[in-house]
Order: structure tokens, then sequence, then C-alpha cells
């Protein structure tokens, strides 16, 4: 279990979207073999997760920076198998999306899990 992670701590509403499944993984094709390419919310239409929402501080910033990423952030969360490296995540109502780096089942026990997500600079 992270570190005493109480429902206090789980204050930002984020959704999350990937595109289409089906139940064993395979992105959805239209009927000519073409994949479909509008991201759906994986909690259905309206649905969403509260996380706690911790950004990167100190060196961990200044590394990101140089590799061109901004908000390098890590969301604790209970557990769902929904959200992959595939996902894009929007934090409330910013409209700006996170992309995600990588999750992890704390511990294997199905119980919480840690996103680290980031945005990439737009190119200049």
């Amino acid at each position: 279990m992270p570190k005493q992670i109480g429902a206090g701590d789980l204050r930002t509403r984020i959704t999350v979207f990937d595109l289409p499944r089906d139940e064993t993984g395979e992105v959805l094709r239209d009927t000519d073999g073409y994949r479909l390419q509008e991201p759906v919310n994986v909690f259905g239409p309206g649905g969403g997760r509260s996380c706690k929402w911790e950004d990167a501080w100190g060196s961990e910033v200044y590394a990101a920076r140089q590799a061109g990423v901004t908000d390098p952030a890590t969301l604790t969360l209970r557990y769902t198998p929904k959200i992959t490296t595939t996902c894009t995540v929007f934090r409330g109502s910013d409209p700006r999306p996170y992309e995600v780096i990588s999750v992890r089942d704390i511990g294997d026990r199905h119980a919480w899990m840690e996103v680290k997500v980031q945005r990439k600079e737009a190119a200049k």
C-alpha cells in the first residue's frame, strides 16, 4: 500500500481516453479494416476517477526539462486495468492532455496503482 493514502488525498479528478479495444485488447477496426481513430473514455461516457496528483519537483523537473518534457507528475489511485501506457489523461477541466509513460500495480495486489504522466513541449 502507498504511504498511508486516505480518501481525503484523492482530490484530483481525471478522465482517461484510449482507442476503443475489444475484449482481447486489440484496437477495434471499421468494416474496411482500418483502425478506429476516435479515442473514447475508458470509464464510459462522463466517467472518471479521483487520484492523488503529485507534480514532480527539484532535480526531477530539471532532468525532465532537459528531455523536452513539461509537467511531469505521479498519480496514485485505486487499481484499474483500464489505464495503460497507450492512454491519454486529462486533469480536471484542463483541456491539455498528459501522456502516460508508466503504470505500476503497487505491490502487485490490484489495490493501488501509480501512473507517471508527462506533457511534451510543442515543437518551436
